[in-house]
Order: C-alpha cells, then sequence, then structure tokens
C-alpha cells in the first residue's frame, strides 16, 4: 500500500537525543552514587584509621606513666590527657590482669558499671584488637586493646591488657556529616552534568538537524544539493546523497528528453489522423475521440515531462472535478471497447463527490483501474465513493477471480502482471501509483467483499482532499 506516513518523534527509541538522554538519565546517577559509595567508604576506613592512630596514642600515654611495683599497679591520681581525669568525658582507660580482674581505670570512667575487658578473647602477647562495643544507655564505644608482659626488677612476668575506649557517636557524627554534605554536591554535580550533556548533545546534533532541514528544502525545490560544510562524520553521507541525487536529476532529464521526443514523434501522425477521420465524422465518431483522447494524454505526459516537481505540476491545478461524469465518460468508451463481455457499469457514486487536481491524472487514473476490471472481471463492475477521515475514497470492483494475498504489494510494482494470459505491459497500475503517490495518497488492492455477485478485485483509491 502506497499511503502517507507521518514521522513522529519516539523519545527513547527513534530519536538520538532521545536515546543520549535516556542513557544519561539512567547511567550517569548510577555512576555518581557508586563514586559516592566508594568516596563515603574511603572516608569511613581512613576515619577508622585515624581512630585506632589516636586510641593507640592515648595508650602509650597511659602506659608511659603506669608502674608495678610490689605485685601492685601504681598510676597517678591525675594523667596529662585532661579527658580521662573529667567523668563522662568519652575517653575511658582500664587496665586488666589475665583473669578480667580489673586493675585501673581512669577517673572518666568512674561512673561506668560495665566493664570493657573482652572475656571470650584469649590472652596473647602484643596482641591488638579494635572494635565497636555497646554499653549501658546504648553508648557506643570504640575500644583499642593492647596485651603485653609486664618483666619486674627480679624478672616476675605479669601480663597485662589495657584497653582504651571513646566515645564513637563523634566518629560517626563526621560520618554523617560527611555524607550529608557528599550527597548534597554530588546532586548538585549530577544536574550540572545532565544539563551540560543535554547543551553538549544540543550542539552535537544540530549538524543533524541542520541537515534535516535542507533535505526539506531540498524536497521543496528550495535548493538543488546539500552543502558540503558538515563535520567530517556527517561529509560523507552528504556527499553520496549528492552523488545519488545529481545521478538522478540526470537519468530524470534523460526520461524527460525521451518522453518529449516521442510526444512530438506521435504528436504529427495523430494531426494527419485526425485531418483524415475530419472528411468522416459520421463514420468514425468513436476513432476520433480516441484519439482526442490519446492527443489529450500526450500532451499531459509533455506538461509532466518538462514540470521540475510533482508538486509543483499538482500547485497549478487546483480546481473541482465531479467525479460521477468522468466515470460516465470512461465506461461508454469501455462498454464498446468490452462489447462481447457485455459488462453490467453500476456508478454508486454521488453527484457531489469531487477531486481536486489536474482532469488528465483523474482520467488516466480511473481509466487504468476500470480498464483492469473489465479485462479481468466477468460481467459486472461497480463503483463507488466517499469521504473518511478528511479523505477522498474511490472503490472499484469487479467480479473476476479476484487476487491472491501475496499479490496485492506486487501488482502495484512497475511490469508485474496477475495474469499474463491478458494483453498488457504490466505499467499501467504502476504508472497510477506514481501519480496518486503525487497528490500524497495511497492505494490498496484487496478482494471485493461488497456483494454476493462481487468477489473479484476490489482497488480502494485514497486522496487528502486539498
Amino acid at each position: 500500500m502506497l499511503s502517507k506516513k507521518n514521522s513522529i518523534l519516539n523519545f527513547s527509541s527513534h530519536s538520538l537525543f532521545g536515546r543520549f538522554i535516556l542513557a544519561s538519565i539512567i547511567l550517569l546517577p548510577i555512576f555518581i552514587f557508586a563514586m559516592g559509595s566508594a568516596l563515603i567508604n574511603t572516608f569511613k576506613y581512613s576515619q577508622i584509621d585515624a581512630e585506632k592512630e589516636t586510641l593507640q596514642a592515648q595508650l602509650y600515654g597511659v602506659l608511659s606513666v603506669t608502674e608495678w611495683e610490689d605485685n601492685q599497679l601504681n598510676l597517678p591520681p591525675a594523667l596529662a590527657e585532661p579527658r580521662f581525669n573529667q567523668q563522662q568525658s568519652g575517653l575511658y582507660g582500664f587496665i586488666y590482669n589475665t583473669d578480667g580482674v580489673e586493675l585501673w581505670r581512669s577517673r572518666s570512667a568512674e561512673l561506668l558499671t560495665q566493664s570493657l575487658y573482652q572475656e571470650s578473647d584469649s590472652f596473647s602477647r602484643a596482641a591488638i584488637t579494635f572494635d565497636e562495643v555497646t554499653i549501658e544507655k546504648s553508648q557506643l564505644l570504640n575500644r583499642y586493646s593492647y596485651d603485653l608482659e609486664w618483666v619486674s626488677d627480679d624478672e616476675n612476668i605479669t601480663p597485662l591488657r589495657i584497653v582504651i575506649a571513646q566515645d564513637a557517636t563523634i566518629l560517626a557524627t563526621e560520618l554523617a556529616s560527611y555524607k550529608e554534605r557528599l550527597w548534597r554536591w554530588l546532586s548538585i554535580m549530577t544536574l550540572v552534568l545532565i544539563t551540560l550533556q543535554l547543551l553538549i548533545m544540543f550542539w552535537g546534533l544540530k549538524p543533524l538537524r541542520r541537515l534535516s532541514g535542507q533535505l526539506k528544502e531540498l524536497h521543496e525545490n528550495k535548493i538543488d544539493a546539500l552543502s558540503n560544510d558538515y563535520p567530517k562524520e556527517i561529509l560523507p553521507v552528504t556527499e553520496n546523497f549528492n552523488t545519488i541525487l545529481l545521478h538522478e536529476k540526470n537519468q530524470r532529464e534523460r526520461y524527460k528528453n525521451t518522453l518529449s521526443d516521442l510526444a512530438h514523434s506521435l504528436k504529427t501522425p495523430l494531426a494527419v489522423i485526425q485531418n483524415h477521420l475530419g472528411n468522416q465524422k459520421a463514420h468514425n465518431t468513436i476513432i476520433d475521440e480516441q484519439v482526442s483522447r490519446i492527443d489529450q494524454i500526450i500532451t499531459h505526459q509533455l506538461k509532466r515531462a518538462v514540470t521540475k516537481t510533482k508538486q509543483q505540476g499538482i500547485a497549478q491545478h487546483t480546481h473541482k472535478l465531479y467525479i460521477k461524469p468522468c466515470i460516465e465518460r470512461l465506461t461508454t468508451v469501455l462498454a464498446k471497447v468490452y462489447r462481447d463481455k457485455k459488462i453490467t457499469f453500476n456508478n454508486m457514486i454521488d453527484d457531489t463527490i469531487f477531486f481536486t487536481g489536474d482532469e488528465a491524472d483523474l482520467l488516466e487514473v480511473l481509466g487504468n483501474l476500470l480498464d483492469n476490471a473489465c479485462k479481468y472481471g466477468n460481467s459486472a463492475v461497480t463503483m463507488s465513493a466517499g469521504i473518511n477521515n478528511n479523505n477522498l475514497q474511490i472503490f472499484i470492483s469487479d467480479d473476476g477471480n479476484g487476487i491472491k494475498e501475496n499479490e496485492q504489494e506486487t501488482l502495484l510494482a512497475r511490469g508485474q502482471r496477475g495474469d499474463t494470459a491478458q494483453a498488457g505491459q504490466g505499467i499501467g497500475l504502476s504508472v497510477v501509483c506514481d501519480i496518486i503517490s503525487s497528490y500524497g495518497g495511497g492505494i490498496t488492492l484487496k478482494n471485493s467483499m461488497a456483494a454476493p455477485h462481487l468477489k473479484g478485485c476490489c482497488a480502494c483509491i485514497e486522496l487528502p482532499i486539498k
């Protein structure tokens, strides 16, 4: 079927701009989220490492003032770190023996009722552990433990475990604050990057929009060829298109010249025949009418040959042509041509139905289709017409054998025929298609179901109302 197709821009699948935007909207947030998660983990582990170093430094500070005398642990009442001396300061120190018996605690831990000794762990010399522990009132602490063996002057060895703990909410607060700032800035960066991506794609696809505009101008005959100042990625396409365009232009010129030569060659013999028939009008009325019709066709084809585009040819003819009288003129002639078949023509077209365009085009289309209906039908041909969705529809049906489903498209191609036993070159339907498509219309061939006695082929013409 030849029909006018409207190209609709589909944002995701039929648009390069849409594909790029969709990919950016999906992939960029995923990338930003992955990058943000990696930065948060990196910051978290760096904070944990810094926390370990801080607690280790505090442990060494406690260890430096620790003394073991007479099987008794001695530490100064006040330590150098002020937080050890202030209750509930968030920094706590403990010293245990291997049985978990508390030997010392800092003044800051005096109000704590829960031991920070890790009973499940076995004592191991120089062992260091770092973990989180929850104590009373759901307080979360970072705990740093160090196992050592104290050697006294008399070479007695005493295993000790020093535990330094610090309030973990400080680290959690810093991490939460970092996350909030990071996600805020990454969200802003995402919006900025998507905006920049839009601008970049809009700028990058500008040559394609320009190419589309030039193709439209080319179609409207405002320019003769595409310009050659496109980016190097598009330039081969435009150059090849111009080459094809030039080839087609030369080919059309050859066709035009050939058609013009043929028309001029035929007009002189036809003029002689007409002059000869002028003396025998009573006897040769039909022949004279057909010769005049041939002369009209040649004149019309000459006009089409010198017309630059089909659209320009259409614009020159915008008067109304009522379809029913044209059908009657054609059926009168075809009834005589196919008088042996005694074909019954049923013209059901309303008197008000009209076509806007060239009369020769209308007669060419209807003449070819009616001729096919008479040729392949048996004894009846029906014509009807109507208006549907602002389109003119004309139906021509016959009572022949119809057409095969797989032939409904191929019969519209030049040189294709459904019945090689009948005379003809197989170009009639192709000419019909060319004329109809020049008006922005379409034609379909199908088996008729209009009436029980009409089960042959039905040709449906659809033309936009101008």
